[in-house]
């Protein structure tokens, strides 16, 4: 019977320590998440034209003439106007940075200037979300102008003059 007695003890504590173990492993937790973000919106137009597909140009009939010499949509020494377009960013939703720069203009005529009231701006989210830039086109022309002038002013008549303009718009970074 102490054989027995031993086989019982056994088999009690093999229970008790199952029950214990077993109670305190079935006291398990898990928990699983799936987490969302929205990306920033990124809009940026040049007037009412997306910036990534614009191929913008303006003619005689965007200039503002504030002095105009030339007859049937042309332009002549003495000439002077303003474009004016205007960057709108208003559907971003970061800070934008602007740059705009006027390209090679050597091959205007002598005495012909274009120029670019501002060449950057930042575009601060949450505040004004556009920025107008302007380009001046003057073509200096006087009654006394010399004859080599009046030489380099004739080569360009009847050309199609070109100022090519470049815009940029990028986030602005914590890091600019």
């Amino acid at each position: 019977m102490k054989g027995n007695k031993k086989i019982l003890v056994a088999i009690v504590l093999m229970l008790l320590i199952s029950v214990t173990f077993t109670t305190l492993a079935i006291y398990r937790s898990s928990a699983t998440a799936t987490g969302t973000i929205k990306a920033a919106a990124w809009s940026v137009k040049v007037g009412t034209t997306s910036m990534e597909s614009a191929e913008l140009t303006f003619g005689y009939d965007d200039i503002t003439w504030t002095k105009i010499t030339g007859k049937n949509d042309t332009i002549a020494p003495g000439s002077e106007g303003t474009i004016k377009y205007t960057v709108d960013a208003t559907g971003s939703e970061v800070d934008v940075l602007l740059t705009a720069e006027l390209g090679d203009v050597t091959g205007l005529p002598n005495g012909m200037t274009a120029t670019m009231d501002a060449e950057s701006a930042t575009l601060t989210y949450g505040g004004t979300m556009s920025k107008e830039f302007t380009i001046t086109i003057k073509w200096e022309g006087t009654v006394g102008d010399s004859t080599t002038k009046d030489g380099t002013d004739k080569a360009a008549q009847g050309s199609t003059l070109t100022i090519p303009v470049t815009l940029t718009a990028r986030q602005k970074l914590t890091t600019d």
